[in-house]
């Protein structure tokens, strides 16, 4: 938290009452909430971003696509269209955003749609595919429209909500007594080798409550990355390269590149970023390797980069995965 953002703290009393009187309104029902005939399950976090969302919406699709028949609703950030939109295997990272195209590419047993109003999204989505077992909703928390059937909520271990502030003085989009309002905490970034201790004090810095499961989780970065053709991370990586990032917060890959001893030149945009035509131009024109994430990859790959090449990224638990699954398959199944 930078010293200048505190002198913002009369803004902070302000956005602190607008987020309480919302979420009375709606309390109080004098805003109606909608509920699907199937469960809803959201994954969001309290924070303003770069928690792990969609890796973990990755990740959830993957270990139940297969037994069951699924829907991402998401709102599609970036993209240039308004309103419902089903993601279509032709459908641009442009029109439909980038984190649904990727999701559509590597899951196309899922139905993927993006839309701001979700109930909307939702009730066009059941008509589309009236025999939906569940839907997972990326970044839908304060989407208080909508009245989820199980919540999922994240933070990393890197900034915890407890060391962070209520905007705009920190980035908490609501306080962080919000997040006891979900069924599963997350946190997730979190060192491959985490001591018990540490995961208590977490557990009691969060304020994780009985009745919630906590869970902690790192990420794995694929052996091989994928370009015209695939090549051995270890292989890739004996030549420098430019590693292009236009993610929330690219320090986890950057740590883990670093950890191997990586030659490169990091150009970093801002999450979700337009490349200009200039931008193309000039990466087009490069005469060394391209290395950049999954989603990043769905929004270049229309311009033909040459020597473009992506890097993967997985979910894993540090333990409890299986709890972990037992709660969403219920969820799913109720």
């Amino acid at each position: 938290m930078t010293k200048w953002r505190k002198a913002l703290f009369p803004l902070q009393i302000v956005f602190a009452g607008a987020v309480f009187l919302r979420k009375n309104l709606y309390k109080k029902g004098v805003f109606s909430r909608y509920t699907a005939a199937v469960p809803v399950i959201v994954v969001g976090n309290i924070s303003t971003g770069g928690t792990g969302k969609t890796p973990m919406v990755d990740y959830l699709l993957a270990k139940f696509s297969k037994k069951y028949r699924l829907a991402v609703l998401s709102r599609g950030y970036g993209r240039s269209s308004k309103g419902y939109v089903a993601v279509t295997s032709n459908a641009t990272a442009s029109v439909v955003g980038d984190e649904p195209k990727m999701l559509a590419q590597k899951h196309p047993n899922v139905a993927i749609s993006v839309c701001e109003h979700r109930p909307n999204g939702l009730v066009q989505m059941l008509e589309d595919h009236p025999k939906i077992d569940a839907f997972f909703l990326d970044d839908a928390l304060q989407h208080l429209r909508l009245k989820p059937s199980f919540k999922i909520v994240l933070t990393t271990f890197q900034e915890p909500w407890f060391s962070d502030a209520l905007l705009p003085v920190g980035n908490l989009r609501e306080p962080a007594s919000a997040a006891q309002q979900a069924n599963v905490v997350v946190v997730t970034k979190c060192p491959v080798t985490l001591p018990e201790e540490t995961k208590k004090i977490y557990a009691a810095k969060l304020g994780v409550l009985p009745t919630q499961q906590l869970f902690f989780t790192t990420l794995d970065y694929d052996t091989k990355v994928r370009g015209a053709a695939e090549m051995p991370l270890e292989e890739f990586i004996k030549n420098p390269f430019i590693l292009l990032t236009g993610i929330a917060n690219p320090s986890t890959l950057c740590a883990f590149l670093d950890e191997k001893k990586a030659t490169y030149t990091h150009q970093s945009f801002a999450d979700h970023h337009v490349f200009t035509k200039a931008e193309v131009e000039t990466l087009q024109k490069s005469n060394i390797p391209i290395l950049t994430t999954e989603k990043d990859a769905v929004r270049l790959t229309p311009y033909n980069v040459p020597q473009l090449y992506s890097l993967g990224v997985r979910v894993r638990f540090l333990d409890g995965e299986k709890s972990f699954l037992a709660a969403v398959a219920s969820a799913i199944e109720n």
